[in-house]
Formats: structure tokens, sequence, C-alpha cells
């Protein structure tokens, strides 16, 4: 995030986007697919995951012969709208078709995650494209919210994406009490972002803007921190709060979600004989081209393009492979990728699968896809920033996967069934000789996971179906989606009571760990550590838990003097938590 944004000028900004909405409403949610980016949400590729009229509220208070406003059915269907596609950003609930409420005044769209509020428009204006927003208050009585439904779903993002992806420092009503002139320094410091009062759980927010900052003062008695802060950057926090409150101590928290880190390599080139340090690689000859032509599948450089539906990619595809599985043609595999990074896969005779393959930051630059004998069927992605990724997909899942940093300017890859990977850089053409099994070391922790009958085990929010997924993302090269894994594991299996997954899952992260297949050891010891700080005695499952963390003590004490500090530090966590 190099450029800095003044949110201190977003009150212009939204005035330009009115006047801009005015002249040709299909512009109407260029702000909003702005402010997204900014903020570092990006478009994860796929479908949607809630359409109109998915989950509750569908039916109860409708009357059909009330039009819909244009700006709804297009929210609905735009790909900029983030919370079709990641709900969980946002925690409320949607109504649809919007429902009247008994006075027959308002046509309710929008519910926060607790019912305490409603949004809504008036049904006088349903036929309008873009109609004003209130929003039905603790004191169950209308209140404006926005000039129009496009806007109201702006601000619904200002609300809910810098929390999540922003850096973050708050200011609590001690603080407030200590020091009543932090509230004129806000004012003097930081403009007004040009939106209406938010209202939500007995309380409203005003947003002031600045430097890289996103400055919420919630009012109220439901206004649990009367100021939070959330910057696009630490630094930009830290800034705030020098304006604010000089001289104070608070911690600034970091994102719950951070952007995909890109690598920073020189322009692929090997040397005959050069091994990877992992033994996952040898190269084999360079300067040869590949025999033939292995792959069988439509390439993007003869034109030939994914026989996805009209918008499966949203942005221009950059590459193709055909994967052919079996004697007939249904049996082929398509996997396809684009400028934006994306990559789907699916049949041939298509539609791709919902979710994508896989995302990262930069665009696919090759594609390659072969069955290697006795592994089963592979898949090869390049991208701009020199990572090249193979899938096996043996397993029947795509959570095993090998990242090798190869270098950039990877204009083609090509795989043969001998286990060779032909990457075509700047200098020419090179063969890589594979070792499948140094390769997938996570194919082990997946033949483990899959003698679990996860089905039957219990984490936080119910069934542990997503359990064995997570673990063995914490296990991939790439230390964002490692991260994120880890963080999601915590929320899955720690504090919950009776997860029997954790049980489960306990072996399968020391299994990562001792063998080093995760690039985060110090953070899956520390989830290891919040796993063994069960109260003794609370039930069966508890102990259970906490003498499988006991066993796998002795084995994990072998990274006693392991170079990290991380590492050591989160053993000596573990140490404590079980003799507690």
């Amino acid at each position: 995030m190099a450029q800095v944004i003044d949110y201190g000028r977003f009150a212009a900004r939204l005035r330009q986007a009115r006047e801009r909405a005015a002249a040709d409403p299909g512009r109407r949610w260029a702000l909003l697919d702005q402010v997204q980016r900014e903020w570092g949400y990006t478009d994860p590729g796929g479908d949607p995951v809630w359409r109109p009229g998915d989950g509750e509220n569908t039916d109860e208070g409708v009357d059909p012969s009330l039009p819909v406003p244009a700006a709804l059915t297009e929210w609905w269907d735009t790909p900029v709208n983030s919370f079709a596609h990641r709900p969980r950003l946002y925690w409320v609930h949607t109504q649809w078709p919007p429902a009247t409420t008994e006075d027959g005044r308002m046509c309710v769209f929008l519910s926060e995650y607790q019912y305490c509020n409603e949004w809504a428009y008036p049904v006088a204006e349903a036929g309008r494209d873009d109609p004003r927003v209130l929003v039905r208050t603790d004191r169950d009585t209308w209140e404006p919210q926005a000039a129009s439904l496009s806007e109201f779903l702006l601000h619904l993002a200002l609300e809910r994406l810098p929390a999540h992806f922003g850096f973050t420092a708050v200011l609590d009503h001690e603080d407030l009490e200590a020091d009543p002139a932090v509230l004129d320094r806000l004012r003097a410091a930081y403009p007004g972002m040009g939106l209406l009062p938010w209202h939500e759980l007995g309380a409203d927010a005003v947003l002031y803007g600045g430097p890289d900052v996103v400055i919420r003062h919630g009012r109220g008695h439901g206004a649990d921190w009367p100021l939070m802060v959330h910057g696009r950057t630490r630094r930009a926090v830290t800034a705030a709060l020098a304006v604010l409150a000089p001289g104070g101590e608070h911690a600034v928290a970091s994102p719950e979600e951070e952007p995909d880190l890109l690598l920073d390599l020189p322009p692929v080139a090997f040397h005959g004989g050069e091994e990877d340090a992992w033994e996952r690689w040898t190269v084999r000859s360079v300067g040869e081209p590949p025999p033939g032509r292995p792959d069988p599948g439509p390439d993007v450089a003869s034109g030939a393009v994914p026989p996805w539906p009209a918008g499966a990619h949203r942005a221009p595809v950059t590459a193709v492979t055909r994967l052919c599985t079996g004697p007939q043609a249904a049996d082929a595999l398509v996997v396809s990728g684009d400028a934006a990074g994306v990559l789907r896969i699916g049949p041939a005779g298509g539609p791709p699968a919902p979710r994508p393959l896989d995302r990262r930051g930069t665009a696919v630059t090759a594609l390659a896809s072969a069955v290697l004998p006795g592994h089963g069927p592979v898949v090869a992605a390049a991208w701009a920033d020199g990572l090249v990724r193979l899938w096996d997909l043996e397993t029947g899942c795509t959570d095993v996967a090998a990242d090798l940093r190869l270098g950039t300017g990877i204009g083609e890859l090509r795989l043969t069934g001998d286990a060779r990977l032909w990457v075509r850089g700047p200098h020419g053409w090179a063969a890589l000789r594979l070792d499948p099994v140094e390769l997938w070391v996570l194919r082990q922790i997946r033949e483990r996971a899959d003698r679990v009958p996860w089905d039957r085990l219990r984490c936080n929010p119910g069934w542990a179906h997503e359990v064995p997924g997570q673990i063995l993302r914490a296990g991939w090269d790439d230390e964002a989606v490692a991260a994120r894994a880890a963080r999601r594991l915590e929320e899955l299996l720690v504090h919950g009571h009776g997860a029997t997954a954790a049980q489960a899952a306990a072996p399968l992260l020391a299994m990562l760990v001792v063998n080093g297949w995760t690039p985060d050891r110090g953070r899956l010891l520390r989830l290891l550590a919040a796993l063994a700080r069960v109260r003794p005695g609370h039930s069966e499952a508890a102990d259970a838990q906490r003498d499988i963390l006991g066993r796998l003590l002795p084995t994990l004490r072998l990274l006693a003097d392991h170079p990290d500090e991380a590492v050591r530090a989160g053993l000596a966590e573990l140490e404590r938590a079980c003799a507690a």
C-alpha cells in the first residue's frame, strides 16, 4: 500500500460519485469498488456464495405487486458485491424480496445480525432506481440512513471492511473521561466523510477521515468503543493516535486478514544438475525443448478459451490446460487462469467448480497438467511473481500442493508423464525432474486425516468437516495461506466445550511442526498450547485433549534448541500449558 489515500477528502469523492451516477447509473458502484480495493478486499473469483433468497427472510410480508429498485437487483448481480462473495465480512441478514412493514410504509431489505435494526426504503419510492434508505432504531422509529440505496451499501462496506482488513486501535470510555479534549482534537484534525450517522445496536457512529485512516466515533449507550481508529497501515494508526491521544499508550491490532504476499524473485534461470534445497526437483537439461506436445488441450496462444459460461472469469483468460484422466472425453478436466490470478477447474463439459482452485494477487502466466503413473493427476500453475504451484489431485482434494519459487518470466509450462516439468523462461527451456514424494509430503497428513471420522466429531461451530482441510493448508509453503488456516483453526478448535475434533487435530498439527512442513512452526505450537489449556475435569473431552497434548510433548521437545526464537517460545508456552 505505497499510495497514501486521504479519507479526509472522502466527502468530495462522494459528491463526485453522486454526480457521475446521476449522469450514468452504470457507474453507481465505482466508488464501492475503489473503497473495497483500497482496504485490501480482492474479488475471490468463482461464483457468489450468497444469492437473493438464500437463507432466511424470503416470503413473509412480501408484496409481489411492488417493484424492486434497480440498484438493489444490480447490487446482487455486480461482481463488486463483496457481501455475495464473502457474507461473513458483514454479519447481516438479507430480505429477498424486500418485505413490507405492518404499516405498509417501508420495504425492509436488510437486518442487523441480531435483528436489532432493520434497513428499508419507503414503499412510495420502490419504483425509483436508487431510493433513500432509512433505519429502524432501538426506539422503534425510522431514521434517515443514506441518500440512496447504493450509498447505503457503500457505507455498510466502510463500517465492516476497515475493521477486518485494517490495523485497529481503540479508545474506551475511560480514555475519553480522562481526556475530554480527544473529541475536540478529532473534529479539528479529521474532516467528516460526508455520510449520515450509522445506526446500529443502540448506538450511532460518525465517520471521520485522514491519511490512510477512517476514525469511527460511536455515540449512545450501545457504543462499546467510543473511538475506533482503522488504518490501511500500522504507521497511519500510530500517527492518528499521536494526534488524538498524545502521550498515551494504545495497542494497535493487526488485520484479521492480510493480503497475499507476492514474491520478489529474479528472472528464472537454471544450470544443469541444479537441485532444490528440499530435494523436490533436479535440473536434467537446459536449452532442450520438450518432445512433441504433451498437453493435448487448448491453449490461449492458439485463440482457444475454456468451456465455461460467460462470467466464470472476470479478468482476461491467460492460460488453459486440459487433463485427460480417463479413456472417455467426459473424463477430462479443464483448468483456466486469468490476469487477476484466479484459477478455475471443472469437467471439460462444464461448468467449473463454484469456488476457484486458487487465487493470488498477480496474473497466471502458464498452466500444465499430466497424469503421473503411480501418483495420479497433477496440475501446475505459474504466476507472474515467479511462483509455480503443483497440486496432487490424487488425494481427491485441492489442499495438497507444493510451491516452487522458480523465478519470474515463465511464459510456458509443460508436464510429462515421466514426472518432468518443462519450464520456458527468458533463456529458453529447462527440464526439471520432480520427486513426487518430496513434493507432496502433505499427502501423509491427508492419508492420516482420511482415517478420522470428522463428520462425527465436533468443533466450535458444529461438525468438524472443515478441520482437515484447514490443517493441510496450515502446511502450505505460502505464508499467507498458512497463516489464514492457523487463524481459522484457532476459531474452530480453541475454547470449545466438547470440541472433540481438537483431539484428532492435535497429532496432525504436531506432525506438521516436528517435520517442518509448515512455514510458521511457532504459531502452530502456540495453537497446541491453547488446546492444552483446557480446564482439568471440565469434561471427558477436555481431559482426553490434555492427555493427548501431554503424550505429544516429548516428541515436540526435539525443537528445544531450534534456532528460531518463535519456535522456542511456542514450545515453552506449550510446556507451561501442559504443566499447569
